[in-house]
């Protein structure tokens, strides 16, 4: 197991290794998880890798409930 404190610090953890899974704090400071998601997706589709990720959020304002559903 690897914990990231922000999302820069996940990035750079898929660099230098691979992962079953990845559980993504969408709130990390630095760099979010939306943001850090969208950088390792770009990585992604200039090799044969994928990793899934599963967004996790303690959000439970009831106006966050639409932004996590797009």
């Amino acid at each position: 197991m690897v914990v990231a404190k922000n999302g820069n610090e996940a990035v750079e953890a898929l660099d230098r290794q691979s992962f079953d899974v990845v559980l993504m704090d969408v709130q990390m400071p630095e760099m979010d998880g939306f943001e850090a998601t969208r950088v390792i997706r770009n990585k992604e589709r200039e090799s044969e890798k994928y990793t899934p990720i599963i967004a996790m959020t303690a959000s439970a304002m009831k106006g966050d409930r639409g932004r996590w559903n797009g």
